[in-house]
């Protein structure tokens, strides 16, 4: 389900993606079935085949053009307004150009007006089923995304009444309501109200908090600093919905259903970009396992040996959203390692001697390929801390949980730039500080070209770069 809802985090690019290239298979099909009724035949000769792409191609750019809200309507109505029209102009701009091109004699009017009628009832069909099926995403919680609204009373109010839930997957779960002290006839629709006085923490996990929307109003002006200030310290996405005038934002501004927003803090890990990278991570992890594997029985033979079983070490790590998970490792350390957290250092007497080898060359972080399959790491990202480093780092460096902001990775920005091995409580807060530094810089300007380019220089740096 983490999936779908990061993939739907912002908009419904990667759903109108799908829709639409069925959408265009629908026009091919239909261009097919035309053509068998005129010749008793499906096998489309080259010159109906180019027709039929040029169709295509018109429609698409034209969905392209006209989808740039990046959000799916439910609705018969919608479908007139927006798809029926599409087909319209798509057919008449073909037609157009065979007209044009001097070729209309080429193509049987048969066919041609047979395609498009053909066109219209499947493309309602499609859209009948794709609305059933983003009802079902949403009503499972697949695609739903969370919200706390903080802002004053009428703020509020006026965002439930009028946000409409037909032309979006945002669900408003509860509200901060900064003036409703000794206000006993507020009324918030059955949404629950909390106070700022209360736990966030209890909030953002019991309602399952995805986003954060602060209304902008005159009478929550004083408030909203320290409130960014507040809501900074925790990974949940960030929105300023309704800004006054006297905000002068250059870039971050978009709109959902008719409202403003300013992004103060979101992340990129979101539609179709993120499918992509979470398909290659699938691919990848399952790839360099099958590879390493040999690697992997080495190694735990050796460990065997020394110390004895277990082979595998578990850990609880923070991941995404600072929800935590068990991570995967080749155990490096002798047994009678205290329990207690102390990050392990260059020169750490509890290493084991096969310890020391497979650490120096990451063989050790081999088995988390497997979190990757399970979806709880990424191949890229920032490298999972355990939960007691995260807490201890979290007092120390201001913000510091906006680095939780997407998938932690086996290899990360701040790994390839020399930030690995200890860099927390032992190592001192300025190595901590300048690994947060570049997790942030990965966050903010990550695509997947950047995912390559740490890739392969994360070779280079685990063959020739030593270990603090």
């Amino acid at each position: 389900m983490q999936l779908f809802e990061k993939i739907f985090q912002r908009n419904d690019s990667f759903f109108l993606l799908i829709y639409y290239l069925f959408l265009s298979a629908c026009i091919y099909f239909s261009s097919a079935t035309a053509y068998f009724i005129r010749n008793n035949t499906w096998d489309l000769p080259e010159l109906y085949f180019e027709g039929t792409l040029l169709i295509l191609l018109i429609f698409l750019a034209l969905a392209i053009f006209k989808s740039n809200e990046n959000r799916f309507i439910k609705g018969i109505a919608q479908w007139f307004r927006v798809e029926f029209v599409l087909l319209i102009q798509a057919f008449v701009i073909s037609v157009l150009l065979t007209v044009i091109l001097k070729v209309t004699d080429n193509y049987s009017r048969v066919w041609f007006f047979t395609t498009f009628i053909s066109s219209v009832m499947i493309h309602l069909t499609a859209k009948v089923l794709f609305d059933f099926i983003y009802a079902g995403l949403v009503k499972s919680n697949a695609i739903q995304r969370n919200i706390l609204v903080v802002g004053d009373s009428e703020g509020c109010q006026n965002i439930i009444k009028k946000f409409p839930r037909r032309v979006s997957n945002s669900v408003i779960k509860c509200l901060i309501v900064i003036d409703q002290e000794g206000n006993k006839d507020l009324n918030f629709y059955g949404v629950p109200s909390f106070s700022l006085k209360d736990d966030y923490n209890y909030i953002f996990n019991h309602h399952a908090i995805g986003q954060i929307w602060i209304i902008s109003s005159t009478k929550t002006q004083s408030y909203i600093e320290s409130l960014i200030d507040k809501f900074l310290n925790f990974s949940i996405d960030c929105r300023l919905i309704l800004p006054e005038s006297k905000f002068k934002f250059i870039e971050g501004l978009d709109s959902e259903a008719g409202f403003d927003f300013y992004n103060i803090s979101f992340s990129p890990f979101h539609g179709t970009s993120f499918l992509i990278k979470n398909i290659l991570d699938k691919i990848l992890a399952l790839l360099f396992l099958l590879i390493s594997l040999p690697i992997i029985i080495i190694a735990s033979i050796f460990i065997i040996i020394e110390d004895g079983f277990p082979v595998i070490f578990t850990q609880k790590r923070t991941g995404w959203d600072g929800r935590s998970f068990n991570i995967y490792k080749l155990r490096s350390l002798f047994k009678s390692s205290p329990a207690k957290f102390k990050q392990v250092t260059a020169r750490d007497n509890r290493i084991l001697t096969i310890g020391k080898i497979i650490r120096r060359l990451s063989i050790d972080e081999l088995p988390q390929f497997f979190n990757v399959l399970k979806g709880d790491m990424s191949i890229v990202g920032p490298r999972p801390h355990p939960e007691d480093l995260t807490k201890y780092s979290t007092d120390e460096i201001r913000n510091f949980m906006q680095r939780h902001k997407c998938l932690p990775g086996i290899t990360g920005w701040a790994q390839v730039n020399g930030f690995r091995g200890a860099t927390g409580v032992s190592a001192g807060e300025g190595l901590m500080n300048k690994r947060y530094q570049h997790d942030l810089y990965y966050i903010k300007n990550w695509n997947l070209m950047l995912d390559i380019y740490i890739l392969i220089k994360t070779i280079f740096v685990v063959l020739f770069q030593k270990t603090e």
